[in-house]
């Protein structure tokens, strides 16, 4: 777990916590039970939840994107209140979020990329199957590790925005407390995402036994002309695996198509058109 992102003004951690914050907030903020700052906290407590029960199924990885899928289209409704767009527009302390922003932005698009090398990895082993072709099985686990490797690397980057990011001095009361919304959103986005990303590692790795029992596969198949069930079904895990990436795939993009939605949307509103 992410040490210190429970202390953040914004999540909520009990009943009292809770009310606590709403206190603060509503000095600056619309109303202390505001439909919409409501929501925020609730995706993230609901994030939160869903981190605390790692399954590492396909299921569950499904469950994380969406999960922060529907963060990000709350974070978006707060930030169309007049509100939230009135003390923006004046806000000096927002560099920081909206490089964090394009951090994350930055880690999806990799990571996106990533999965697609993977499920290409994926398909060339099972052709080096078929084809009973074991320099090429070879050279496809060698891939695969580096794509692990990669995913294990953007982890790694993420892990930097799920700590307290402190701001410059700010006077402005409201726009400390609208920031600080976003900074929750932003580091609940990445603590979901290190989980993500660890469990899609984990899966991977689990296909590497499939890789070494589908080689086993090609080989007897070539001596024998007959595989065992468990080697066919080492072939089929591998399938299996395929369209659990290709899922992974179309998640993740909607996942970085929304980062990129609230990052223009602050610079729109800190930035308005003439």
């Amino acid at each position: 777990m992410a040490p210190g992102f429970t202390r953040s003004i914004s999540l909520p951690l009990s009943p009292i916590h809770k009310k606590a914050s709403y206190h603060v907030r509503s000095v600056s903020l619309p109303c202390q039970s505001h439909p919409i700052i409501s929501s925020v906290e609730e995706q993230i407590q609901a994030i939160r939840n869903w981190a605390a029960n790692p399954e590492g199924s396909l299921a569950w990885i499904e469950a994380g994107l969406a999960q922060i899928e529907m963060l990000h289209i709350a974070l978006e409704d707060f930030l169309q209140l007049p509100q939230t767009q009135e003390t923006l527009s004046q806000a000096t302390s927002l560099d920081q979020l909206l490089d964090d922003l394009l951090q994350q932005i930055d880690t999806y698009d990799s990571f996106v990329s990533t999965i697609i090398d993977l499920s290409q990895c994926n398909s060339e082993v099972q052709s080096a199957v078929r084809r009973q072709d074991g320099v090429q099985m070879v050279s496809s686990l060698r891939s695969q590790r580096q794509v692990e490797k990669e995913i294990t690397r953007l982890t790694s980057v993420l892990k930097v925005l799920t700590k307290c990011r402190h701001f410059a001095l700010v006077s402005d009361t409201k726009e400390m407390e609208i920031a600080r919304i976003v900074m929750d959103v932003i580091r609940a986005t990445s603590f979901a995402s290190v989980a993500l990303f660890t469990g899609i590692r984990a899966l991977s790795s689990k296909v590497t036994t499939s890789f070494k029992l589908s080689k086993k596969l090609m080989v007897n198949s070539f001596a024998k002309k007959t595989a065992t069930e468990e080697e066919i079904n080492a072939l089929g895990r591998l399938q299996e695996f395929e369209e659990y990436i290709r899922s992974i795939e179309c998640c993740s993009e909607r996942v970085f198509r929304s980062l990129i939605c609230i990052r223009v949307s602050l610079l729109n509103i800190t930035t308005p058109s003439l």
